[in-house]
This record gives structure tokens, C-alpha cells and sequence, in this order.
């Protein structure tokens, strides 16, 4: 970990799925109920189902849910899997089921009596809502792709939710796991970047106000004014 050696932000926003929410042992999970298949197997069925799901994002604006739909049903062909006609259903259903990381829960107690905590998630808000019931505070802001009809990493996401938020772009930093997703857009029009690195991954190049590798780290961040 690094700290930052700025000010307190106003709000924290969150990216959902893969920072809040365990969505690869989500999925995998799900490919192994719905499929039948050995977990070696299901974790290759969930990195193609992440290759399509990110295709597809940058096309024309369609729901979530039928963007998972479409890339189960994808990945499905591609590996030669028959399924039942209640499986691309279902995996939607799974969603909301899929945990959060062990370290999210008690950390965002400890945050949201300092800071504004807000989600910015690819994903539809009835979707979002599912997984709220993991999380055990309530978020002050939620914007999903559903609100601006695109999805991240397109930077609009970033500018509508800045709207939402009402606040200059350095009052807000945004934890994410992924860069491609968001750290990139998000510091591109001024967000202050936090790289949740549980993985131990390399740091990716973009300018960042932290690394932490648990979410329990972000309370330390910032010393009190």
C-alpha cells in the first residue's frame, strides 16, 4: 500500500462487481451449478464470458441483463455445452447471490461515517439492487449504466455521475479493481484514482492517488482535517 498524501475526499465511489461484489467466483460458481462442469473447466467458461461481456459493452446501449445473457449463451457455444432454456435466466438470478469480498462489509461501516460513498456500476439498477442486500450500509448515490445509456469505460458514466454527485471531480475518490473499466476513464476527467489491488497484479499506468490491496486500508488514506 501507499497513502495518500491529500486531503480527505468529499465522496468515495465505488466500482460493483469484482471490487464490492466476488462476481469471478460469481460466475464461476454459476457455470458450475447451471453447466455441470468441473471448476478448471468453469474457470475458463468465466474468463471467455468476461472477453464477450466486454465486446459487447462497447456496442449500441442494450440492457445488462441481456448483455449476461447473450455472453452466457456465447460461451456456452463456444465451448459446445447444451443448456436448458431456464439457464440464461437463471444466471441472471445468480447475481444478486454473489458475495461480497471478505474485507468490504466492515470497511464500508468504518466509511460511511466519514465520507459519501456512492456505486458507479455497469450494470442495470434492479440488477444493483439485488446485490445491495449483500451490502450492509446505504449508499448515498447509485449510478448504473442504466441511467446514461452507455457503459464505462466510456467516460460519460464518470460526467453523469459528477452531476449526480454535484461536487468537482477531485472531491471524489474512485476505488476499482480495474482499469480498463475505470481507473482510466475515471482519471481522465479528474477523479481521484484508487487502485484495490488484491491480487497483487502490476500497477497499471495510470496516475494514482493509492494503492491498497483491502479495502480496510482506505480508512488510513486520508488524515483527518
Amino acid at each position: 500500500m501507499f497513502l495518500s498524501s491529500g486531503s480527505p475526499p468529499r465522496w468515495i465511489s465505488f466500482d460493483c462487481y469484482g471490487t464490492l461484489i466476488d462476481w469471478q467466483s460469481g460466475i464461476r460458481c454459476a457455470f458450475e451449478d447451471l453447466i455441470r462442469v468441473p471448476r478448471e473447466e468453469a474457470a475458463e467458461l468465466t474468463q471467455t464470458w468476461e472477453r464477450i461481456q466486454w465486446e459487447k459493452i462497447q456496442g449500441p446501449y442494450v440492457s445488462y441483463e441481456k448483455i449476461m445473457q447473450d455472453a452466457f449463451r456465447e460461451t456456452l457455444e463456444q465451448f459446445g455445452h447444451r443448456y436448458g432454456g431456464y439457464a440464461l435466466e437463471a444466471f441472471v438470478e445468480s447475481l444478486g447471490r454473489w458475495e461480497p469480498f471478505h474485507d468490504v462489509n466492515p470497511a464500508l461501516i468504518r466509511l460511511s461515517r466519514r465520507y459519501k460513498l456512492a456505486i458507479i456500476s455497469n450494470s442495470d439498477r434492479l440488477l444493483l439492487g439485488r446485490s445491495l442486500r449483500q451490502l450492509t450500509v446505504r449508499f448515498d448515490a447509485l449510478i448504473t449504466a442504466e441511467d446514461v445509456r452507455v457503459y464505462k469505460p466510456n467516460p460519460e458514466v464518470f460526467r453523469y455521475a459528477l452531476r449526480r454527485l454535484a461536487c468537482p471531480a477531485h472531491e471524489v475518490a474512485h476505488v476499482a479493481f480495474g482499469a480498463d473499466y475505470d481507473l482510466e476513464p475515471a482519471h481522465a476527467i479528474g477523479f481521484r484514482a484508487v487502485y484495490l489491488n488484491r491480487e497483487k497484479l502490476p500497477v497499471p499506468e495510470v496516475p494514482l492517488e493509492a494503492e491498497i490491496s483491502d479495502l480496510g486500508e482506505l480508512s488510513s488514506l486520508w488524515e483527518e482535517d
